[in-house]
Formats: structure tokens, C-alpha cells, sequence
């Protein structure tokens, strides 16, 4: 019959203040809610199952447990934080306490541990005491001995079931340590309650060791004058040694292996999108740099603007001059005429203008076909005309001139604007090359930068983060490659340490028969059998064990994956299907795995709880026999990472495995409702009322606004409403 907690009381313990009465939380099968808000007794309430069962309790202000282990025992400072803090204002001496009833095959136990509180003149005495009584069949008998104490505390939850019964926050999520050696094997040992079966290996394989040495000393005792039969038992001796080591060695093989093979399914999908992240990472890293690369061309291209305004064969400064230039040729022609007029008028010879011929001149020759020089036509094409052209293009030298003389003076600027005549025309034509080259950069710069978006996106769609380093990533690489080489070795040496070990065997094989042929003697022959029995008893036991626990875990993931589909139900995010996976070395590893059988990472915390306690719940429908967990199932905030469907799926599918279960819990909590009730809470309670949840409701409540120190903590039963 499972064990029930019928009732936990408090006594000026923490906030719950005045006496066990006035505090007492009455629990049935099924399931048992105290919902509370922050700060209103549901960690002290947890405090003091943890300070009778584990005579430890858990520090919000340390955020660590302290016990008996920790510390050489509970003193009377950490005493004064237990007790209530209104209870030390109001009087000087009494009973802090907590009382746990249960019940246990038709049994009632009550355990009650009591700290007498007594005010001095500067502090405080505490005395400290342990009381246990058991009643049957209506008489009640106290327990003196300290033992038997201990054996009766045991009875509420024993000590190996403790880590899987007694869960607060996020210690939900190490329900089953699946990063141990042992993985999840210990914990099905533990729940499926085939210890016994193991225990009954190990004794068999040490009366097998045992059989073997004594048949070894025998058959030397008896024949102590036989040079063979010694030389033979102690090749076999040397040869099961060097066996033993090898297989010895061969067990820490496999489990380097079964770590190594859990170290690289566990960098599976790190190492995937670490690759990811490093190529789309280096894709980055190139194309920022060619992005820089264009950001700087185009810096040095906008610089040479300032050079081409004044550059030597296209100043772009005179953009738009032509006409200018050709109407200053016309007026120094002009001024020219004038001054030839004015000399004309003095000497009638006629002369050329001054610096003739220039290239306005020689312009309007070709354009007038005619030289103004000697006066003769120049018809386009003409030898005459061509020579015009070849004089006109032909290079300048800079003559020296006075300065003082005016006509040389404009002259000079004819010719020296004269030689970029002929290229401005090509002005526009510059500065549209110039244009459609910064275009050309701004272009390819748009492009690489939606290459670089692109890659971005990739990056960050396996994971990245832009704060992050590569080094992690590198590192996740490196590791899963170191991983897969230790695969590699670990089997190749098993294979090796194997094959020694057969040709041993073959030895073992040979060295009994001859050893058979020489001794016939009834007293070896009897040890001889004795020996062969014994190893015959190990291996039907071991292969025993392997099969119930092939059995066990055949059917585990079955139900792992039913209660876990119940549990996640109604979610809007897919929590994949569990997956067990035997090891080398025997122990379990268990991944969440998607449509496509790869590991499923990124889940919510929610569906991280939910996976292990799917697990345990799978494991305790898979023992043999009854398929019920027996004990007390208790739980401090369990749902602070949950959703609503996860809390509804939780309380529809934990009696179908926990035969009574306490939660303490803050997620139904409404401080401003009437009944303290959020619209979940109500749900709760309505499907209790209407039969739907087996179990109790109770409402923790502050009447007075106070401190920390002085809350004073009551409680309000719900459901049912008598007992």
C-alpha cells in the first residue's frame, strides 16, 4: 500500500504563525494544491518537509541549502531565521515546530520535530527535539530509540527516491541526470525497482571469482609433486588476471566511448550550425571587405573631383566656355584690325596681326578656306587647308613676351586658352564617365551589401549572435571532431583488447582439458563442478537483468512519448518525440529528435520539465508490478516556466501515476479577486468540485500588510469543504 501524507502542520515556523491548529494543511490522494503568491509560505512550506525528512532547509538569501552536511548542524543563528518573526516579538519562550501524519499500510505515523525557543537576556537558547509515535489498531506507542526514528522518517519517502519526490523550480529540470556516468540507467534501477536483481549480479560474480580461486588452490594442493598440473594452474591463473585487467580495461573503454559518443550527439546539431555560422560568418567577413574595399574607392574617386576641375588636358572649370573663348579671339582680332588700321594709316604696309598665326586664326582659316597669311584660297581637303590644320594642332612653345606690351599680353592668353579649345567638347563626356563610374561603385556596393543581408540572415538563422565571438564556434567544431576521433580509437581498442581476450579463452579451453585428463580425482571433479555452477549462476543472472532491463526500457520510450504528447498537448510549438538510446557501456541517453530524426534543440524550458517528467513517469508505469509511484510526490513552484496547457496537462495526467502529489504553486494566484483566483485557478477548483481532479484546495492568505519578517501566513481550505 502506498504511503499518504494525511496532514503537515506548522507552529510558529517562519510565517506560519500560532500553533499546529491554527496551521494545519489536511491532504488526500490525488492531487493536492496550496496555491500561495510571493513571499507567502510556499518555500517554508517546502522548508519544513526538507528540515524533517533531510534536517536540512533551503536559504532564499544564500540561494543554497543548508544542512547537516553543510554546517556541523542547524545553529542558533540559522534558528532564528526558521522562527516567526512575530512569535519572537510578542513573547519569550515557545515551541517552534513542524508535524507531518501519515499513513503507511493501514499505519499512522506522526512525526513531529520541535525547537524550543527561550529569550535570554542578550539572544536567544534553542532546544532541540525529535518526536515519533506509530499508531495500529487504535493504540499509539511512541519511538524512543534514534534509529527506529530514522526508519519510521524513512517510510514517508526513503532517501534514494528523494531526488525524483521531492522537486523545487528548476531542480524539475535535473529530475534524471542524463549527464552522469550512469546516465538513465540508475535512475530506472531506482524506480523500477530492480536494485535487488542488481545486487544479486554483483554477489554472483564475486562467489564466480571466488569458485575460481579456490578450484585454482585445490587442484595445487592436491597436486602439489605434479611439475605440469602446477605450471598449467599457473598459466590459467596469469591468463584470467591478464582477462579480468583487459575486461576491466574494456568497461572503461566503453565508457570513454558511451561519454564520448553522448559528447558528440550532444555537439550533433551544435556542430552543424557552428559550421553554418562559420561559413556564413567568413562570408561576411568577405564581403565586408569588399565593401570597404568600394566605400574607399569611391572615397578616392570623390577626392579627385577637386584635380579634374583643374586638370591639365579637361579642366571641368570650363564647362560651358567655348563661346567665350571664340568671342575673346574675335575681340583681339578685333583690337588687332584696330591697330593694323592705326599703323596702315602711318605705314600702308600690311601687316599680320601680332603672334600670327594663332589658333583662333588658323581656326577661321579652315573654316574660311582661305589664308589670311599670304591670301591665297585653302579649299577643305586641300594640300593648303591640310597644312592650316597640321599648323593649328601642332604644339605651342611658350614665347617669352614683355609684359608691359598689351597685344602680346592677350595673345598669350588666346594661345594658352586656344589649347584647350578643341577639348572642351570632351568635357561632358568626362563627367558623365566620371558619374557612371561612382554609379557603377554604388551599385556593386548595393549588391554586396544584400549579399552580406543574405549571409546575415543565414548566420543568424543557425544561431548567431552578432555579440558573440567565433571562438565558441571553433571551439564546438574542434570538440565534435575530437569527439568522433575518440569514437574511433575507443572501438578500436575494444575490438583489439576483444580479440586478445578470445585467444585467451582458446588458451583458458585448452589448459582445462588437459588439466581434465590428467586430474580424475572425485574431490577436484566436485570443485571443478562447484566452479562451472557458479559461473553458470552469474551469467543466468546477468542475462536475468539484461533482459528485464531490455524489457523496461523496450517499453520505455513508448510510454516516455505517450506521457510526453499528453503533457505538451495543445501547444502551439511541436515538442518533437523522445528518443532512447543504449550505450556501449549500457547506460541510456535520451534526445528530443524532430520530423526528420535529428536532434531537436531550442525547446522552452517547459518542454525541458516536461521531457523529464515524462521520463519518470514513463519509468514508474514500466515497473514491474505496480506500475504507481508509492510515495508522496512534492513540488515547490514547478510551474513558473509552464503555460497554461502544460498546468491543465499536468494535473489530468499526474494521478494516473503519482498516487498523491502536494504542489505548491503561485501560478493561480489572483491578488485582487475576491477569492484570491485567476481565471486558471478557477478552472482548477470547478474540475475538483465537479469530481473531474481528485484531491484538496487550499488558498494561503496575509489578513495584515507586513514585512517579511513579521508576514503571518493562514490558510483557507477550498476543497473539500469538511474533512
Amino acid at each position: 500500500m502506498a504511503t499518504i501524507i494525511k496532514s503537515i502542520s506548522f507552529q510558529n515556523f517562519y510565517n506560519y504563525y500560532g500553533n499546529f491548529e491554527q496551521n494545519t494543511y489536511r491532504f488526500t490522494t490525488g492531487i493536492n494544491i496550496v496555491n500561495a503568491d510571493n513571499n507567502m509560505g510556499k518555500s517554508k512550506f517546502y522548508n519544513g518537509i526538507l528540515w524533517i525528512l533531510n534536517n536540512a532547509v533551503y536559504d532564499s538569501d544564500l540561494k543554497r541549502m543548508i544542512s547537516d552536511t553543510s554546517i556541523p548542524r542547524l545553529d542558533a543563528n540559522y534558528f532564528k531565521k526558521m522562527v516567526s518573526g512575530k512569535a519572537k516579538a510578542e513573547e519569550t519562550e515557545f515551541d517552534m515546530g513542524v508535524k507531518i501524519e501519515f499513513e503507511e499500510n493501514n499505519t499512522q505515523y506522526s512525526v513531529s520535530k520541535i525547537l524550543h525557543c527561550k529569550k535570554n537576556i542578550s539572544d536567544w537558547d534553542f532546544i532541540e527535539r525529535l518526536d515519533v509515535s506509530e499508531t495500529n489498531n487504535g493504540r499509539t506507542i511512541p519511538i524512543l530509540d534514534i534509529e527506529d526514528k530514522k526508519n519510521r522518517i524513512q517510510k514517508i519517502i526513503p532517501v534514494e527516491l528523494r531526488n525524483y519526490a521531492l522537486l523545487q523550480g528548476e531542480s524539475l529540470e535535473k529530475l534524471v541526470d542524463l549527464s552522469s556516468r550512469a546516465g538513465l540507467s540508475s535512475t530506472i534501477e531506482t524506480l523500477a525497482g530492480i536494485s535487488n536483481l542488481i545486487d544479486i549480479c554483483l554477489t554472483c560474480s564475486d562467489l564466480s571469482k571466488k569458485a575460481k580461486r579456490l578450484l585454482n588452490y585445490k587442484e595445487t594442493e592436491v597436486n602439489n609433486n605434479n611439475d605440469r598440473i602446477k605450471i598449467l594452474i599457473e598459466e590459467r591463473e596469469r591468463l584470467e588476471k591478464f582477462k579480468e585487467n583487459y575486461l576491466n580495461q574494456i568497461d572503461i573503454y566503453k565508457e570513454e566511448l558511451s561519454k564520448a559518443q553522448a559528447r558528440k550527439d550532444e555537439l550533433e546539431a551544435l556542430q552543424l550550425n557552428s559550421a553554418k555560422r562559420e561559413k556564413f560568418r567568413e562570408i561576411q567577413r568577405q564581403l565586408l571587405m569588399e565593401i570597404n574595399n568600394l566605400k574607399n574607392n569611391k572615397k578616392e574617386a570623390e577626392k579627385n573631383i577637386t584635380s579634374l576641375l583643374f586638370a591639365n588636358n579637361t579642366p571641368w572649370l570650363l564647362m560651358g566656355f567655348q563661346n567665350s573663348i571664340e568671342l575673346f579671339g574675335q575681340k583681339r582680332d578685333k583690337l588687332n584690325k584696330d591697330l593694323t588700321l592705326q599703323s596702315v594709316a602711318n605705314d600702308p604696309t600690311i601687316l599680320l596681326p601680332e603672334g600670327s598665326p594663332d589658333i583662333p586664326s588658323l581656326k577661321r582659316m579652315l573654316e574660311t578656306e582661305k589664308c589670311e597669311v599670304c591670301g591665297r584660297p585653302a579649299p577643305k581637303g586641300s594640300e593648303f587647308w591640310e597644312h592650316i590644320k597640321m599648323v593649328m594642332e601642332r604644339p605651342r612653345n611658350v614665347e617669352n613676351t614683355n609684359s608691359n606690351n598689351f597685344t602680346a599680353f592677350y595673345g598669350d592668353i588666346q594661345k594658352t586658352v586656344g589649347s584647350f579649345l578643341l577639348n572642351i567638347p570632351e568635357i561632358p563626356q568626362e563627367i558623365e564617365k566620371y558619374r557612371d563610374k561612382i554609379n557603377d561603385i554604388d551599385n556593386k556596393i548595393r549588391e554586396k551589401l544584400e549579399e552580406y543581408n543574405i549571409a546575415k540572415q543565414e548566420f543568424m538563422s543557425a544561431g548567431g549572435n552578432e555579440n558573440e565571438s567565433s571562438n565558441t564556434d571553433k571551439q564546438n567544431i574542434d570538440d565534435h571532431s575530437l569527439a568522433e576521433r575518440t569514437i574511433e580509437d575507443k572501438k578500436r581498442l575494444i575490438e583489439r583488447a576483444n580479440d586478445q581476450i578470445k585467444q585467451w579463452n582458446t588458451r583458458l579451453q585448452q589448459i582445462e582439458k588437459e588439466l581434465d585428463s590428467i586430474n580424475q580425482s572425485t574431490e577436484i571433479t566436485q570443485y571443478r563442478n562447484f566452479k562451472d555452477m557458479m559461473c553458470c549462476i552469474e551469467s543466468m543472472f546477468l542475462n536475468s537483468k539484461e533482459r528485464i532491463f531490455d524489457r523496461i526500457l523496450s517499453s520505455l520510450e513508448v510510454k516516455a512519448n505517450q506521457k510526453y504528447s499528453e503533457l505538451t498537448a495543445g501547444n502551439q510549438v511541436a515538442g518533437g518525440r523522445l528518443s532512447f538510446k543504449k550505450q556501449e557501456d549500457n547506460t541510456v541517453q535520451v534526445s528530443i529528435r524532430n520530423i526528420n530524426d535529428n536532434e531537436l534543440t531550442g525547446l522552452g524550458t517547459g518542454f525541458q520539465r516536461m521531457k523529464q517528467l515524462s521520463i519518470v513517469m514513463a519509468i514508474i508505469s514500466s515497473r514491474i508490478g505496480n506500475q504507481h509511484f508509492d510515495y508522496p510526490f512534492i513540488s515547490d513552484a514547478p510551474f513558473s516556466e509552464f503555460g497554461d496547457n502544460f498546468v491543465y496537462n499536468f494535473f489530468n495526467i499526474a494521478p494516473q501515476v503519482f498516487t498523491q502529489s502536494i504542489i505548491l504553486i503561485k501560478d493561480l494566484y489572483d491578488p485582487k479577486a475576491d477569492n484570491y483566483l485567476n481565471d486558471k485557478g478557477n478552472k482548477i477548483l470547478e474540475k475538483m468540485k465537479n469530481g473531474e481532479i481528485n484531491g484538496t484546495f487550499y488558498v494561503n492568505v496575509v489578513e495584515e500588510k507586513a514585512d517579511a519578517t513579521n508576514l503571518v501566513t493562514k490558510n483557507k481550505c477550498y476543497y473539500p469543504d469538511k474533512f
